[in-house]
């Protein structure tokens, strides 16, 4: 099927170095795909339209999930309307159309979204500028074609024309084109409007409507944004320190999805619930900003740039060049390496003596992530590794860096930690050399970056990034092994259960991934403890542009908090949210499945970019241990404690013991 005008309206905005659409007001874009339909549903001799009336030709459906509702609402009107009207009508309808076509792109290998995030181009159109054949015929890629009919003097395409007029009538070309372009192709764009009639009817529909849509009118100011009351000095502090999550999950039900919190001598507005879960996965690239907040973190690891506090286009491209590193595919290529290593580290946990699981299972993510990641065992460096990490994040909460950086034991563990990149690189350069070669890693990626591109990865930023493979997973996937661990040992039913899965995963020799996609009970109970036990229930951001959110205004310069997973402690979203249920995850259930609730990964641009990688680790990396040793908590009947700083994570209480190995 050829492409549809909605969905080639959308390949016309789309800006490849956002990794997104331009920034077309919502009203406009809405408007333009209601014209996109209808001139659709002319060309197939559906309706007919002028500038004073729509007309049903024929009520038959063409058979197309954009176009099909839209004749079907218009067939069931007895009353007749003029274009305009159809226009606002289905604009309505503007975000189901806009979600449709984006899926219809993919599907069709036009666009391509590695990470449920970034969209772009796939690789042989961005190359070829052309679509995939459809019907015999390869189409050119639409921006290329309108750009060629705004600057030269050939003779436009029929849809070219259509497209041109839809675009000038919602404001698009102000988007994607300088100022000196759009003065140079006004001449033109006005010509080619007036060789189409029904396009004109069209645009003009689409033109009025859009306008009318924001047309000022009584100005309503907007509301003061609730503050929370707080201890004199502390604020909310010591309540946001016991549990932020529930904290946060409190004020958003008393005072909804805009609100401001002061921790100590910190003003920080906060957005919360599904509505900001939203906003922020739509619309935050263009309004938050997080380089602000992390902009300590990367001075700590003596880097100008890492990808926590890149925004905009270099943010789009160090994702798109490691997004194959961190996938989900990369870690299945390494079950065995990765099995073979958790199987290890849980034989050799010693019988009946107090283990504390957040730091052997830190042991356990760390070799998994250097070895598959960077061909380098994290080894004797772990300690080293937890500290700075620590340290690190700490200071990202108190604000206070060159106080860790003076002190002896930060600058030691540093240190060692560039010593392990150093030899990490070496191993790597050059590639094929004894101790290298072999299939390429993230460290490989690293080196070809830095090789085809010296100013945007230089040799001063190389170390902090071979350190990503060890950093990131102890924190992340670490404390969502342990709490999972918890989740386990209170629940011995569920253990059981999970314990025979993971002998079966490992009955026939080496998992394979349709034996890891087996593991039912085990994926239920790391879904359920994602929900109750987020790894960043909070994320901090700057505001970078003004905008107006739930009726309150957010000023650029604010410290923002994204409170995302507060979704996960709503009851409207998941039914008694204190209750551990991993039912909810059965298909006649799937509450995760709903928009912009389940987010244990965070939403918007900065979302984790080895979500599917991380997952999949869990699940192995939980199984093996249970085919292994048949655990106990210590002491028994233990209530999981929690410490939130830095991050939220089980307290050092927490503590289990290896009964037996199996």
């Amino acid at each position: 099927m050829a492409l549809r005008f909605a969905e080639e309206l959308l390949l016309l905005i789309l800006n490849e170095d956002y990794g997104d659409l331009a920034f077309v007001p919502e009203p406009h874009l809405n408007h333009a795909l209601a014209g996109a339909v209808l001139m659709d549903l002319a060309l197939e001799n559906r309706i007919d339209t002028d500038l004073e009336t729509l007309i049903l030709v024929d009520p038959t459906p063409v058979e197309d999930d954009l176009l099909d509702p839209t004749l079907a609402d218009i067939a069931q009107t007895a009353e007749t309307h003029n274009a305009q009207y159809w226009v606002r009508r289905i604009a309505q309808s503007g975000e189901q159309i806009r979600n449709l076509a984006l899926a219809r792109l993919l599907k069709a290998g036009i666009l391509d979204s590695a990470d449920e995030g970034a969209i772009s181009l796939a690789r042989g159109v961005a190359r070829s500028r052309r679509y995939p054949v459809v019907e015999g015929k390869a189409e050119q890629e639409v921006h290329l074609r309108i750009m060629r009919v705004l600057f030269s003097d050939d003779i436009p395409d029929p849809r070219d024309i259509v497209l041109i007029c839809l675009a000038d009538a919602c404001g698009m070309f102000e988007k994607i084109l300088s100022k000196t372009e759009l003065e140079d192709a006004s001449e033109r764009i006005a010509i080619v409007r007036r060789m189409d009639l029904i396009g004109q009817a069209v645009a003009e529909a689409v033109r009025e409507s859009a306008q009318a849509s924001i047309a000022p009118g009584a100005v309503v100011a907007p509301k003061e944004i609730p503050i929370v009351k707080g201890l004199p000095i502390f604020g909310s502090a010591l309540d946001a320190a016991k549990d932020i999550r529930n904290f946060l999950t409190q004020q958003y039900l008393e005072l909804g999805p805009v609100f401001e919190i002061r921790l100590l001598r910190r003003k920080m507005l906060v957005l919360a619930g599904p509505e900001a879960n939203q906003f922020v996965n739509r619309k935050g690239r263009f309004f938050l900003r997080s380089y602000e907040p992390w902009r300590g973190f990367a001075d700590g690891l003596e880097s100008s740039r890492v990808m926590l506090h890149m925004d905009g286009p270099e943010h789009v491209r160090a994702r798109q060049a490691f997004a194959s590193a961190f996938s989900r595919t990369r870690f299945q290529n390494h079950l065995d390496i990765a099995s073979d290593i958790a199987r290890r580290h849980a034989r050799a946990w010693p019988i009946n003596r107090p283990i504390q699981p957040l730091f052997a299972v830190q042991h356990i993510i760390a070799d998994q992530m250097g070895t598959i990641l960077a061909g380098t065992s994290a080894g004797d460096y772990l300690e080293d590794l937890v500290f700075f990490l620590e340290t690190l994040l700490k200071t990202e909460i108190s604000k206070q860096l060159p106080a860790f950086l003076f002190r002896r034991r930060f600058r030691k563990a540093h240190e060692r930690l560039k010593e392990l990149a150093q030899k990490t690189l070496k191993a790597h350069e050059p590639r094929g050399a004894e101790g290298g070669g072999g299939t390429a890693d993230l460290i490989d990626d690293i080196i070809d970056l830095h090789r085809q591109d010296p100013q945007f990865m230089p040799e001063t930023d190389m170390t902090a990034m071979v350190l990503a493979p060890y950093l990131v997973g102890i924190e992340t996937v670490g404390t969502t092994c342990t709490f999972t661990l918890y989740a386990i040992l209170k629940h011995p039913d569920l253990m059981a259960r999970m314990t025979a899965e993971a002998d079966a995963l490992f009955a026939e020799g080496p998992p394979t991934v349709e034996r890891l996609r087996q593991l039912d009970v085990t994926h239920r109970m790391v879904l359920e403890a994602l929900r109750m036990y987020p790894a960043a229930p909070v994320v901090s951001r700057t505001v970078s542009n003004s905008f107006e959110f739930a009726g309150y205004r957010i000023p650029a310069g604010r410290a923002l908090f994204v409170a995302s997973a507060v979704t996960h402690r709503l009851p409207e979203c998941f039914p008694d949210p204190d209750r551990f249920d991993i039912d909810r995850y059965l298909p006649d259930r799937a509450e995760h499945r709903q928009p912009n609730a389940y987010v244990p990964f965070g939403v918007g641009t900065h979302r984790c970019l080895g979500a599917g990688f991380a997952e999949a680790q869990t699940l192995l990396t939980l199984a093996a241990i249970l085919h292994e040793a048949e655990l106990v908590m210590d002491p028994p009947g233990y209530e999981l404690e929690m410490t939130n700083v830095p991050t939220p994570r089980p307290a050092k209480s927490f503590k289990f013991k290896v009964a037996r190995q199996r």
